[in-house]
């Protein structure tokens, strides 16, 4: 069934406030139990998809869902809502139309924001017509970087059915040249960027779905890189990341792990020749390890780890303690089948914050920081179906965050601007291509506008949304 969910994260919410009187504050439409603002046929069916089916997992809104007022989520609440809309009963009670506060005090709240709200100006209108660029073979990652030192930015993708990586210069004005490919990886699906042997040219890392192996590819820095130098680390590298962990000036290697066997994150501490040592297997959250990013969460100087799992439905922290090494992970719920982690200073208080895709329940969750590596609880913000990648950036140059969003199944990327404080406005979506896997975010024309590089699974491209 097609959805369509119209959300605005409130700021409004004071701290402490419990699940108990969340709603109080927020507004909704009672009944309107998917929160796209109408109340219609699709409400009580989406009820009771939670109720009998497990689908979704969870209620955005269960202050919204319970139709009849009653304290409780079950079987009277669809039934109520379908007795008002072909059998003449009575409407569900307040807020029922138009959207409004909830006048009953009860356990339930929310926590995804209902679309009571208009869309924040001027986002429908913040990027032109993709620009496809054909790729080698279903692209699964995207980054950019300077590869042949002329100062304009370059494209790298990866290509998922053979062992290639493919590098395009750029050419001014967010266009591309012809693609370069490198062998790297079998089924190579992710890819990071940076200077790992400390030579002025930026190198790749490139790391794949079914063996055990990450590939470097050292730049040459004429816009080539050369042969992979392979070192294991385990099946399934969906996100890499460099970042210096071990504060000795050289760049290591964070890589996911889908293995049943060691499911969480592999680190491997670079040498800054552009080698590296053996992976340390790190436990982080359970099974199937998805997404990781790299930020300092608790303001020690440290850099720390957020992943995703979808085997708990959490995000983990692991803290490093600036050795190279990190601690036990703590979890914290984010949302259903969560894909895709992205650290940014949401509501501008020095602390980093967390956005986590849950490709399970088709939104974002926002996890505000205390800057003690610690996370208020999930708000979850409506996005496309299936968002599988989120990126950050100041879209709108206001000077707050903003959140791009690749979905795969609906074909598009969602735009939800910040509006400040943590807050954003509903999800604003741009057409792709098919099966969008990955979005990133760098100003490719130089005009000071973040642009945005999608990859396009079974479109065979890579998108470039050149920002207005």
């Amino acid at each position: 069934m097609m959805r369509r969910f119209f959300v605005l994260f409130f700021a409004v919410l004071a701290g402490g406030v419990g699940d108990g009187v969340l709603g109080e504050s927020l507004r909704f439409k009672r009944g309107d139990s998917n929160l796209d603002g109408a109340f219609d046929i699709a409400d009580p069916f989406h009820t009771l998809g939670f109720l009998f089916y497990g689908r979704p997992r969870s209620l955005g809104c269960k202050d919204a869902s319970d139709s009849n007022d009653d304290g409780t989520l079950d079987i009277g609440d669809p039934v109520h809502s379908l007795a008002f809309l072909f059998l003449g009963a009575a409407p569900p009670p307040p807020p029922f139309d138009p959207c409004g506060r909830d006048p009953s005090r009860d356990a339930l709240g929310c926590e995804r924001f209902p679309g009571c709200e208009q869309a924040v100006p001027g986002a429908r209108e913040l990027f032109s017509e993709p620009i496809n660029n054909p790729t080698d073979c279903f692209p699964t990652a995207v980054a950019f970087g300077d590869f042949d030192g002329d100062h304009a930015l370059d494209l790298t993708y990866t290509n998922w059915c053979n062992y290639n990586v493919s590098i395009r210069l750029g050419a001014g004005g967010g266009s591309f040249g012809e693609a370069a490919n490198y062998r790297a990886a079998f089924r190579s699906h992710s890819v990071a960027v940076g200077d790992v042997d400390l030579d002025g040219a930026l190198d790749l890392a490139v790391g794949q779905q079914d063996y055990g192996d990450v590939a470097i590819l050292l730049g040459v820095g004429d816009g080539t890189v050369g042969e992979a130098v392979k070192y294991p680390v385990g099946t399934g590298q969906w996100t890499l990341a460099l970042g210096d962990v071990n504060g000795d000036g050289a760049l290591d290697l964070a890589a996911t792990s889908l293995s049943s066997i060691r499911a969480g994150i592999a680190v491997l501490l670079g040498a800054g020749d552009g080698g590296f040592g053996g992976a340390v297997h790190y436990p982080a959250g359970g099974a199937y390890v998805f997404s990781l990013a790299l930020g300092d969460l608790n303001r020690d100087g440290a850099l720390d780890v957020a992943a995703t799992s979808n085997g708990g439905d959490q995000v983990s922290i692991l803290l490093g303690a600036g050795d190279g090494t990190f601690g036990e992970a703590v979890g914290y719920p984010s949302g259903d089948g969560p894909a895709s982690v992205a650290l940014g200073d949401l509501d501008s208080d020095g602390a980093l914050d967390l956005v986590v895709a849950n490709a399970g329940s088709d939104d974002v969750s926002i996890l505000l920081g205390a800057g003690d590596a610690t996370f208020g609880k999930a708000f979850r913000c409506a996005a496309g179906t299936t968002p599988r990648s989120v990126a950050l950036g100041d879209l709108d140059r206001d000077g707050a965050l903003d959140v791009a969003v690749a979905n795969e199944n609906s074909e598009d990327v969602s735009i939800l601007l910040g509006v400040g404080a943590g807050a954003f406005g509903e999800a604003v979506s741009y057409a792709v291509g098919r099966l969008p896997r990955f979005v990133a975010l760098r100003d490719v024309d130089g005009d000071g506008a973040l642009d945005l590089a999608v990859a396009n699974y079974y479109s065979l491209t890579v998108s470039i949304l050149l920002g207005r």
